[in-house]
C-alpha cells in the first residue's frame, strides 16, 4: 500500500504545474562533465508520455483527457464522434453541443492557434484520427490562456516524428449493399537533416450513407483519376516538421481538409422519362431515356480548409517561452456542381400540383464565401519547486471574410435577392493567469482581455454602428484543495467572452425576406458567467472517479427581433439580445491500465434552457410579415435530461482487441405545430419530446502472430440496429408552404402522433389529407457491418 501511495503523489506531482496537460514537455539534460569517460550509447528506447488517470489535481478546470487508443481503437469515423463519447456532450446531426451551449461555442486549438472558421465560428472540417496523439476536452472553467470558446475549449496534440521509420495503413469498406469505403495512412521518418523528422498522415471517407440514392451517375477526375463522387465525401491530410529529439523546441505543420455534400431530400425525387414514338414492342420503338430527374438539380456544397501552423519554443527548467504563427483558409462553394461561377445556374425550381416535389427548375441558391484568419501569438510561463506559477501571453489577429449569395427562390417577390460582402477586421487579446499554493490551499486565478470591432466595412452596411471597437474582460477565479494524495476538491468561477460570428455583421440589403435577417455590425461579444464545484478521487493507480455540478449563465447571444428603419421595408435584423442557461451534474468512472485498456463510463444530467436555439429563430412562418418573437425561457432543442456513456478498449488474449461504445440518452424535445396556421403560442416550443436513443458500436480487430504486424477487423454500426428519431422536422427551403409558411412535419406528428414527416394536400375548406413522405433524414442510420484491414510497422 506504501509503494501505491508514493506512485500516486508522483503521479500528482506530474501533473501539478501550470499547463501539465501539456506534459510532453521535457527537462533540459544536465551539462555534459566532459572529465569522465565516453559512454558508448547501445540502444535508445522511444520515449514514454505520461499521462495521469485525471488531469491535475490542483487545477480548477474539468478538463476531459481523450487518450491515443480512444482516437486509434473506438469505432467511429471522425474526432466530432468522439467527443459525442464526453460527458456534457449533446450530438444533434453534425452539430455538438459542449454544457448546454450552442453549437460553434466550442473552440479548438492547435499548438495554440485557434482554428475556427470566423464567419459561423464553424469548427475546422478536422484532423486525420492517426494524426493525433491525445486531446483534451476543457469544459469547465477553462483558464485564461482559451478563448474564443463560450462553452469551453478543445486542445489537440498531434504526433511527433519519431527516431525510427514508421509506418501504419487502415482501409475499411461496407459489407452490405451500400457504397462506403475509407482509407487512412500514417508515415514517419527522422530526415538526417539538422536532427529534423518528417511526419504525415492521409484520411479519405466515400460514403453514399443510407440515404437513397438518385442522382446520376457523372464522373470526374481527380489527381488523373476517374470516380464519382458519393453523398458524403471527406479527405484529410496533414504533414508535420520537427527535431526528433525535442519536438517541443520548433514544429511547422499543415493541414488540409475538403468536405463534399451530395445531399437527398424527398422533395428532389421527381423523374420525367421521355421515350421514342411507337408502341412498346414494335421495330420503331425504344426504350425511353430521363428527360428531368430533380435529384441531379439539388445543390451541392464543396467545403475546403487549410492552416499552417509554425510554432518555436526556448525550454528552461523553470519555465518556458513560445512563439506561435497560424493561417486559416476557407473556401465554401453551394451550386448544382460544388464548382464556382455562376455556371448552370437555371431558372428556379417549379413544384407540382402536390406543392411538395419539384418537377422542373433547379436550387434557387448560389453561395460563395471565403474567409482567412492570419494569428501570432507570444506565451511564456514559470514555475517554482513549490508548484507556484505564472502563465501570460497576448496575441493580434488578422480576419478577411467575403461572401456572394444570390437566392432567386422567391420569384416575382420583390426583395433583394443578392447579398455580397467583403469585409476585414484586425484583432488582439492578452492574458494572464497564476497559480498560488498556501498550505494545501491552491488558488488558480487569470485575467484575459480580447478586442472585437467589425471594421472599416462596418460603417458602409444598411444597418447603423458608431465605429467603435468592444474590449472585454474575462476574469476566472478558482480554488482546489487536496483532501489527500487520492482526492481534491474545488470551486471555480469564470466569465467568458466570444465576438458574434462575422456572417452576421455585414449587409447592404435593403428589402429582405426572413429566411436571412438583415446584418447587425453592432452585434456585441457574448458572455456566459459559469459556476462549477468538482470532486476528483483515484482509487488507485488504474481506477479513478471524477464529478462535477455546473451552472452557466449565457446572454447577449446572436438572435434575430423585428425592426424598423426609416428609408427601407420592416423585417428581421441580428441583435445581441438571446440569452441561455444551463445546469447539470457529471459523473465519470475511469479505467486505464496501459494504452490498450481503458474503459470509460459517464452519466450526465443537464437541463438547458433560454429563448432561442437558433440564431435566425424559428425556420417556420411568414416569409415578409412580421415574426413573433419570443418573450420567455423554453426548452433548448439539445435539451437531454439524461445520457449514459460507455466506451471500452480492451485486449482480448495476445492477437484480439475489442473495442466498444455505446450511447444512451433521452428524448429531445419537440414543438407541435398547428396545421395550416401561423404558429403564435409560444408556451408549446418544445414542450413535447421525441423517444430514448440508444447506439451501440462494436470494433473488434485480429493481429495474427504469423503476419508481422496485419490487422483484420469487423465493425458494427448501430449493433441493435435501433432506429432513434433524430428530430421532427426539416427546414423546407426552396418550398414556400410546406416546413416554411406552416411546419406540416410537425403539425402531422401533432395529429396523428407518427414520425416520417408528411405534407398536407387541400381538397377544399378544410378538408383535406395527409401524404406521408417517410423521410429518412429524421432517423438515425441503421445498422452497417464493414470490414478493415490494416498495419502498423
Amino acid at each position: 500500500m506504501s509503494v501505491q501511495r508514493s506512485m500516486l503523489a508522483v503521479l500528482f506531482v506530474l501533473t501539478a504545474a501550470p499547463g501539465a496537460a501539456d506534459a510532453q514537455a521535457p527537462v533540459p539534460a544536465a551539462p555534459v562533465d566532459t572529465t569522465r569517460p565516453s559512454i558508448r550509447v547501445v540502444r535508445r528506447f522511444p520515449p514514454i508520455e505520461v499521462r495521469a488517470t485525471l488531469h491535475d489535481p490542483r487545477s480548477s478546470q474539468t478538463v476531459r483527457m481523450i487518450s491515443g487508443s480512444a482516437l486509434h481503437t473506438l469505432p467511429v469515423d471522425d474526432f466530432a464522434e468522439v467527443l459525442a463519447l464526453q460527458p456534457g456532450v449533446v450530438a444533434q446531426g453534425e452539430e455538438l453541443h459542449v454544457r448546454g451551449g450552442r453549437s460553434g461555442e466550442t473552440a479548438t486549438f492547435v499548438d495554440g492557434i485557434c482554428l475556427d472558421e470566423p464567419q459561423r465560428h464553424r469548427p475546422p472540417l478536422g484532423l486525420p484520427l492517426l494524426a493525433l496523439r491525445s486531446a483534451d476536452l476543457v469544459s469547465g472553467s477553462p483558464e485564461a490562456q482559451y478563448g474564443c470558446g463560450l462553452a469551453g475549449a478543445l486542445d489537440l496534440r498531434t504526433v511527433d516524428p519519431g527516431r525510427r521509420p514508421s509506418f501504419a495503413w487502415r482501409w475499411q469498406t461496407a459489407l452490405e449493399d451500400r457504397w462506403y469505403d475509407r482509407a487512412s495512412a500514417r508515415i514517419g521518418t527522422p530526415l538526417r537533416v539538422l536532427g529534423l523528422g518528417l511526419t504525415a498522415a492521409v484520411d479519405a471517407a466515400l460514403d453514399e450513407t443510407w440515404l437513397p440514392r438518385l442522382r446520376s451517375e457523372r464522373s470526374e477526375r481527380v489527381a488523373g483519376l476517374s470516380f464519382d463522387w458519393r453523398a458524403e465525401n471527406r479527405v484529410l491530410g496533414w504533414v508535420k516538421l520537427a527535431p526528433v529529439e525535442q519536438p517541443q523546441r520548433f514544429s511547422a505543420q499543415v493541414l488540409m481538409s475538403r468536405h463534399l455534400q451530395r445531399p437527398y431530400d424527398p422533395a428532389w425525387t421527381h423523374v420525367t422519362w421521355v421515350g421514342s414514338s411507337g408502341d412498346p414492342g414494335s421495330p420503331t420503338w425504344q426504350p425511353g431515356h430521363v428527360a428531368y430527374n430533380a435529384a441531379d438539380h439539388l445543390a451541392v456544397t464543396d467545403e475546403r480548409q487549410v492552416a499552417t501552423i509554425v510554432s518555436l519554443s526556448r525550454l528552461q527548467a523553470a519555465g518556458r517561452a513560445t512563439l506561435s504563427l497560424g493561417w486559416l483558409r476557407t473556401r465554401t462553394v453551394t451550386s448544382l456542381t460544388g464548382e464556382p461561377g455562376m455556371q448552370g445556374f437555371g431558372p428556379p425550381a417549379v413544384f407540382g400540383a402536390d406543392g411538395y416535389h419539384v418537377v422542373r427548375g433547379d436550387y434557387p441558391l448560389y453561395r460563395e464565401s471565403g474567409s482567412e484568419v492570419l494569428t501570432l501569438r507570444g506565451d511564456g510561463e514559470a514555475t517554482t519547486r513549490s508548484g507556484s506559477g505564472i502563465r501570460a501571453g497576448t496575441g493580434i489577429t488578422y480576419e478577411n471574410v467575403s461572401l456572394f449569395e444570390l437566392d432567386n427562390s422567391l420569384g416575382e417577390i420583390p426583395v433583394d435577392p443578392l447579398r455580397v460582402y467583403h469585409a476585414y477586421a484586425p484583432g488582439g487579446f492578452g492574458y494572464v493567469q497564476g497559480r498560488w499554493q498556501t498550505g494545501g490551499l491552491v488558488m488558480n486565478a487569470g485575467l484575459r482581455a480580447e478586442y472585437f470591432t467589425a471594421g472599416p466595412e462596418g460603417r458602409h452596411q444598411t444597418q447603423p454602428w458608431d465605429g467603435r471597437g468592444v474590449l472585454s474582460l474575462s476574469p476566472r477565479i478558482g480554488f482546489a484543495y487536496p483532501v489527500s494524495v487520492r482526492d481534491a476538491f474545488s470551486l471555480a468561477y469564470a466569465r467568458i467572452h466570444q465576438a458574434p460570428g462575422r456572417d452576421y455583421l455585414y449587409d447592404q440589403r435593403q428589402a429582405i425576406s426572413n429566411r436571412q435577417p438583415l446584418g447587425n455590425p453592432a452585434l456585441r461579444p457574448a458572455t456566459v458567467i459559469s459556476y462549477e464545484a468538482a470532486v476528483k478521487h483515484t482509487f488507485n493507480l488504474a481506477w479513478a472517479l471524477q464529478a462535477s455540478v455546473f451552472y452557466r449563465d449565457v446572454y447577449g447571444q446572436v438572435g434575430m427581433r423585428n425592426f424598423s428603419q426609416p428609408g427601407i421595408p420592416d423585417g428581421l435584423h441580428y441583435v445581441s439580445e438571446d440569452d441561455g442557461h444551463a445546469a447539470g451534474f457529471e459523473w465519470s468512472l475511469i479505467h486505464a491500465a496501459g494504452e490498450r485498456k481503458r474503459v470509460e463510463v459517464h452519466y450526465t444530467f443537464m437541463e438547458a434552457w433560454g429563448l432561442e436555439s437558433r440564431p435566425e429563430g424559428d425556420p417556420y412562418g411568414a416569409v415578409l410579415d412580421e415574426r413573433t418573437v419570443p418573450i420567455g425561457a423554453t426548452p433548448l432543442s439539445w435539451d437531454r435530461r439524461h445520457s449514459v456513456l460507455l466506451s471500452s478498449t480492451w485486449p482480448w488474449k495476445e492477437d484480439w482487441l475489442l473495442s466498444w461504445s455505446t450511447a444512451v440518452g433521452s428524448p429531445l424535445p419537440w414543438t407541435p405545430k398547428p396545421r395550416r396556421e401561423l404558429f403564435a403560442d409560444l408556451a408549446l416550443v418544445n414542450s413535447r419530446r421525441l423517444g430514448w436513443t440508444e447506439n451501440t458500436n462494436m470494433n473488434v480487430q485480429w493481429t495474427p502472430p504469423f503476419a508481422h504486424g496485419l490487422m483484420i477487423g469487423l465493425e458494427a454500426r448501430n449493433l441493435f440496429d435501433h432506429r432513434s428519431e433524430r428530430t421532427a422536422s426539416v427546414d423546407g427551403f426552396p418550398n414556400l408552404v410546406i416546413n416554411t409558411l406552416y411546419d406540416d412535419y410537425s403539425a402531422y406528428r401533432t395529429e396523428t402522433e407518427q414520425g416520417g414527416g408528411a405534407y398536407w394536400v387541400s381538397t377544399g375548406g378544410e378538408s383535406g389529407y395527409w401524404v406521408p413522405v417517410h423521410d429518412p433524414r429524421l432517423l438515425d442510420p441503421p445498422r452497417t457491418v464493414r470490414l478493415s484491414v490494416g498495419a502498423n510497422w
